[in-house]
């Protein structure tokens, strides 16, 4: 049976962002941010300001762009003396490490994604550190706090719905969070629950959740932006941003040392990446589903090695082409 959508003061609040345009990854499981905030090790101000230099910085290196005071108190909307004392506090407690420089922008932070030893960090099903997206660009909730939309608590409690969600595209709950009471989510963003409830009230007005369960009963929320839905399989002759092919077995490839090559792309050394010789279009794969990546995810999300690789290929190429065309 199909939930009843119960629309706060009896209308619709329009939602300027439907589906995510872009995503970042943001440390989850033991050890991160959001638990320690859960397990009340961390203030709610330290995990939003942590999570705005995870927000600023290189995933591969944890290191952020320099970022000065008076810039995160602007953004954050935050007093500077406040985003200073916090910056303290994470810098004591091993959540950053600051990094002085002469740049008048400001300093530079090391970011710690996961408050532990490397060997304790915890891992997905395919080794790598355990995240989940969260939307970046147009309607994510750090841009509409930093453009002055909604407030940095509001941009918490998102994120804290977030990763209390169904964020797998193509499902009926995609965006829909965990069922759950007002008093404990408040708990778990560790936040009074009336303000609590006021960061909800705003997050509605903005669009940016609706409520699909009566006050009468545990909350349900469906956030917004969602999930982009997943594309469909297409007929070859129709043109698509991603193709559907199963990963390339071992006696197609030909393997350098560092990743795979079957005669049309090039491939990183787990499969999950590949790059067109004829196009030099960067792929990621999902499953049997290549897609695109975008330019976010080549600066930020993408293993450098990898990257570097694919240059090392395409400039061999190049090389080989131009000597066959002098010939």
């Amino acid at each position: 049976m199909s939930q009843q959508l119960y629309l706060p003061l009896g209308g619709v609040y329009p939602i300027p962002y439907e589906f995510e345009t872009d995503t970042m990854p943001v440390p989850r499981g033991q050890f991160s941010i959001l638990s320690e905030l859960e397990d009340g090790n961390v203030t709610s101000a330290e995990a939003i300001v942590q999570l705005m230099l995870n927000h600023g910085s290189t995933w591969s290196s944890g290191l952020s762009w320099c970022l000065s005071t008076p810039y995160l108190s602007e953004i954050g909307g935050m007093s500077r003396r406040y985003v200073r004392d916090v910056l303290t506090s994470l810098d004591k407690k091993g959540w950053i490490e600051t990094i002085k420089t002469s740049n008048p922008a400001g300093y530079r932070y090391r970011i710690q994604h996961y408050l532990c030893d490397e060997d304790q960090v915890p891992v997905d099903y395919n080794g790598k550190p355990l995240t989940f997206s969260m939307p970046r660009g147009p309607g994510g909730p750090l841009e509409r706090c930093f453009g002055g939309e909604i407030p940095w608590k509001a941009a918490l409690v998102w994120i804290v719905f977030k990763l209390r969600s169904e964020w797998r595209a193509g499902r009926d709950n995609t965006g829909q969070t965990w069922e759950s009471t007002l008093l404990d989510l408040s708990k778990q963003c560790r936040m009074k629950l009336a303000d609590f409830q006021e960061m909800i009230k705003i997050l509605e007005q903005q669009g940016m959740l609706q409520r699909l369960t009566p006050k009468s009963k545990p909350a349900i929320f469906q956030l917004y932006p969602k999930p982009y839905p997943r594309p469909v399989s297409r007929s070859p002759n129709t043109s698509t941003s991603s193709t559907s092919t199963p990963p390339p077995s071992k006696e197609t490839l030909e393997f350098d040392g560092e990743g795979y090559f079957d005669g049309t792309h090039y491939y990183s050394r787990n499969k999950l990446y590949r790059c067109s010789r004829e196009t030099e279009i960067i792929e990621k794969r999902d499953g049997n589903q290549w897609s695109e990546i975008s330019d976010f995810h080549r600066g930020q999300v993408m293993n450098p090695a990898i990257l570097e690789y694919f240059k090392k290929c395409l400039e061999a190429k190049r090389v080989v082409e131009s000597a066959v065309f002098k010939d």
